[in-house]
């Protein structure tokens, strides 16, 4: 699993710690997590579907993997991946995706966005939820963050931002980023930002606001950037317009 110059998948996992019982270890831990991370990657969605991949294509994985004891069950999986240091595993993770892809393009697009899901094999439906970097023009997700409730979003975004390049990006996240140390975040990574202002920050959306009924009644007092797109499609007309202001006094 190496192409010329790149790493190999297994290596970025070799530091990690089996927390396994030695006594107890049947399979080894690399070839699980490279197993389970291509399994993954070829759309896998649950820990029965990689074994079932797993089994399908033995025949090739072996041509890489020594797999001495067979395939581990799903359970197995599970197990290992969660008794497994997640940090651990993602910060190896993101250095072997690291290798094979350039770094960003300067104004790539990078979207911070908030998920929540339901975990399978919980019995109380605690939700899972995730904050996640998605760089737009790559089609990559660069980076994770997992929150206990979402309201956590504030702390674990700046947590995501610290562990990425960003230099010369333009981040975006919504009304619920909007905040002062996110903001913070963003340019000590050394990237511009565009924020969503709703309620949750009263005074700020309520300056923006009279600072928009400013403008429209006097346009031509503040000097500004503008662009529009108007789009046609499915019997409806669409017109966006965008506004950029180096500073917002009428």
């Amino acid at each position: 699993m190496k192409t010329e110059g790149k790493t190999r998948l297994g290596e970025v996992f070799v530091g990690l710690r089996d927390p396994r019982q030695v006594k107890k270890v049947e399979h080894d831990l690399v070839e699980m997590l490279v197993v389970a991370v291509c399994a993954v990657l070829v759309g896998a969605d649950d820990f029965v579907e990689i074994e079932e991949w797993t089994n399908e294509k033995v025949g090739w994985l072996r041509q890489y993997l020594k797999l001495g004891n067979g395939i581990p069950s799903h359970d197995t999986f599970g197990r290992v991946f969660a008794a497994l240091d997640a940090e651990a595993f993602a910060a190896a993770f993101r250095r072997w995706v690291k290798g094979l892809l350039p770094a960003l393009d300067r104004d790539e697009v990078v979207a911070i966005d908030g998920k929540t899901s339901r975990r399978p094999g919980k019995l109380d439906g605690t939700p899972l939820h995730l904050v996640s970097a998605f760089a737009a023009g790559a089609g990559l997700v660069l980076g994770q963050r997992s929150t206990a409730e979402k309201s956590n979003e504030k702390t674990a975004i700046p947590e995501l931002l610290a562990t990425l390049a960003l230099e010369g990006c333009i981040v975006t996240i919504d009304a619920m980023g909007t905040q002062p140390n996110i903001a913070k975040a963003i340019r000590d990574r050394g990237a511009n930002y565009i924020l969503s202002v709703k309620d949750n920050q009263p005074t700020l959306a309520d300056s923006v606001q009279d600072f928009s009924v400013a403008f429209e009644s006097a346009p031509d007092k503040t000097p500004q950037q503008f662009d529009e797109v108007i789009e046609k499609d499915h019997g409806r007309l669409e017109v966006r317009r965008c506004y950029a202001f180096d500073q917002i006094d009428c």
